[in-house]
């Protein structure tokens, strides 16, 4: 798992710290799913043998999964709106043309 080094030791969704770790292949073959967030445990877990867009997106949906948590939003729906949400942010961001609302939104304007 050579990409693993691109995660995270841990990130702060809503000031609550989550770690971030690299899923096993035999969770991941069990679970059929490229990530996972256990909330009571604050932890992410990130399957890496894939390509770096795909972890990108596993993170970014994960971590919307621990702020619909925290949000105390109601369950109905979640997974489609969280996957549609993350692909569509990391399309946003990756994007060259958004580069001057990208960089506005990260507050790193010049």
């Amino acid at each position: 798992m050579v990409q693993a080094k691109m995660l995270p030791s841990n990130v702060y969704v809503l000031g609550h710290e989550y770690i971030v770790e690299a899923m096993s292949e035999r969770l991941f073959k069990e679970r059929e799913a490229y990530g996972d967030c256990c909330n009571e445990q604050k932890k992410i877990r990130i399957y890496c043998g894939v390509a770096g867009s795909v972890i990108r997106d596993t993170l970014l949906h994960e971590i919307l999964h621990a702020s619909w948590h925290l949000l105390y939003l109601s369950n109905e729906g979640e997974e489609k709106i969280v996957s549609r949400l993350a692909t569509s942010l990391v399309g946003f961001f990756d994007d060259p043309r958004n580069a001057k609302a990208k960089s506005m939104i990260l507050g790193k304007e010049s």
